[in-house]
């Protein structure tokens, strides 16, 4: 889990597809979550009036949404949409969120960072895991992720720009981290402070039928109920390189401090815990 600078190359060009059929077909996103599943995914969209940027998150305390930095826009409006999912007959309104952390070290920003509400909510959320499951880590070997990001992808590779309205979910098998060290080429048109971001602390994850996509970016990566990682990246085009998301664990101290997380939140995480 070395440093990647070029953490952004990992979706790269590169995948083929044969026809407009296969546009259809191919799902980036996984399926449908069930409605028992990602009761705590938080819709953040960020907004200056006439663009916005959509992130996903997820509720990790009464008050804290964990979720990327590079989601976060200096002077733009950032809302978030809590119970999202399941559908509901009246969507819920919009949070606006004024107060946000940024982990930051002598390396500079790293691409996680916590969202306060203005007022706490009754929604449950989803358990940071527990020391000694942060120590037996290696033995997580797949991993969970959602988002409201494109589910299709066409002819050329790229992802498509469809937005589908409901929360995809999709598993990922835990591998082996690739280089990433070789990536001018590709963060010579990404955003600079994505550029300027550390990304010293990911563990990455791959599937042949599941990938990440733009707009999927902050969402949770979870096992068992808990959540391990926050998805990092998003890049236009789809491939078979694995995606990449910030440790959880290696945060876990500065999570809970910032966000005020201890005992009580972990009991009743227990008893509240959606897939």
């Amino acid at each position: 889990m070395g440093d990647m600078k070029c953490l952004l190359l990992l979706l790269c060009a590169g995948v083929t597809v044969s026809s407009d059929v296969d546009l259809q077909k191919r799902v980036v996103r996984g399926h449908p979550c069930g409605n028992t599943e990602r009761g705590y995914h938080v819709k953040l969209i960020a907004s200056n009036g006439t663009a916005g940027y959509l992130c996903g998150g997820s509720l990790i305390s009464e008050s804290y949404i964990l979720t990327a930095a590079h989601c976060w826009k200096d002077r733009w409006n950032m809302t978030a949409y809590l119970g999202v999912h399941p559908v509901q007959q009246n969507p819920p309104r919009g949070v606006r969120i004024t107060e946000h952390h940024i982990y930051n070290d002598r390396h500079g920003d790293h691409d996680i960072m916590l969202l306060k509400l203005p007022t706490p909510t009754n929604i449950p959320y989803i358990a940071l895991p527990s020391d000694q499951e942060c120590r037996n880590i290696h033995n997580v070997q797949t991993v969970w992720v959602a988002g409201y990001g494109a589910t299709t992808v066409f002819p050329n590779g790229t992802i498509g720009n469809d937005r589908p309205t409901e929360l995809h979910c999709g598993d990922m098998s835990v591998v082996k981290c690739p280089n990433f060290a070789s990536c001018s080429d590709v963060l010579n048109s990404i955003d600079p402070y994505i550029q300027s971001l550390t990304y010293a602390h990911v563990f990455c994850g791959q599937s042949k039928t599941v990938d990440i996509a733009p707009g999927d970016s902050g969402g949770g990566v979870v096992n068992n109920c808990r959540i391990y990682g926050v998805i990092s990246n998003g890049v236009d085009l789809a491939c078979a390189e694995p995606a990449a998301f910030m440790d959880v664990c290696k945060y876990k101290s500065w999570i809970k401090r910032k966000a005020g997380i201890g005992a009580l939140n972990k009991l009743r995480n227990f008893f509240s815990c959606f897939n």
